[in-house]
């Protein structure tokens, strides 16, 4: 009978070392447990004094702010002729009744001047429907003259008529469109007269004022209203003069 001999390796030598195998309880597991490091929290040892120093940080780019937007604003442009209409928008804000010497004083804007009138009853200056328009819108004086070109000889009757306010006057200058073209109302000469169908009539509304104009020619006879020198003619005496140097200088 043979028997094999164990081989070299059934006889190894133990290893020099033991490993212990912890107990395991039944059914459960131990996990290792885990222990988080402690955070330091630094505190401000002096936290009113810092809410001061931001509140006031806060309030200086504020205050920039301000400042930069009130220079803006302040930097814009004015517009003159706007801000002198605004302060006769209306009679309340410019009590102050007109005079013949303000308005048509000797010489004005380069005409003659050879009659005044100065009436509190602004129906004597218009005709027609145009009387209760007037009236209806506040109108308390009306300032007249008449007067000649001394490089043409035209003749004119020009007024400035006093009313309650801006709308007022803009609401009067509609109607003596309508109202002259449909020949139901218009301005009257410097002694009260009608004025002929087809005169050329030129006005306009500024602030709580009409002004006006109307137009003949050398010893008042008709003028064609396609005359090339009227339109000149009328910017100069309305708007040159009684706009500008004379209703705009009262702001």
């Amino acid at each position: 009978m043979r028997f094999a001999l164990p081989t070299r390796s059934a006889h190894r030598a133990a290893p020099a070392f033991l490993v212990r195998q912890l107990p395991r309880s039944s059914g459960q597991h131990r996990h290792p447990v885990r222990v988080r490091p402690q955070r330091h929290v630094r505190r401000d040892p002096y936290p009113i004094m810092t809410l001061l120093t931001r509140g006031l940080a806060a309030l200086i780019v504020l205050g920039i702010f301000l400042v930069s937007g009130f220079l803006v604003v302040s930097d814009e442009p004015s517009d003159p002729a706007a801000e002198a209409e605004q302060a006769i928008s209306s009679r309340a804000a410019d009590p102050r009744p007109l005079t013949v010497a303000e308005v048509f004083p000797a010489g004005a804007a380069g005409f003659r001047i050879t009659t005044t009138s100065d009436q509190a009853d602004c129906t004597l200056a218009v005709t027609g429907a145009l009387r209760s328009a007037i009236s209806g819108y506040g109108c308390s004086q009306a300032v007249r003259a008449a007067m000649t070109t001394p490089e043409s000889g035209y003749e004119l009757t020009a007024g400035v008529l006093n009313l309650a306010d801006s709308q007022s006057a803009a609401a009067v200058g509609e109607q003596v469109g309508r109202l002259v073209e449909a020949d139901d109302g218009s301005f009257t000469g410097i002694t009260g007269e009608p004025t002929a169908p087809g005169t050329p009539i030129g006005w306009r509304a500024h602030g709580h004022y009409l002004v006006y104009c109307l137009i003949t020619g050398p010893g008042g006879e008709p003028v064609a209203s396609g005359d090339p020198g009227l339109p000149a003619l009328t910017e100069r005496l309305l708007d040159t003069y009684l706009t500008e140097q004379v209703l705009d200088r009262r702001s």
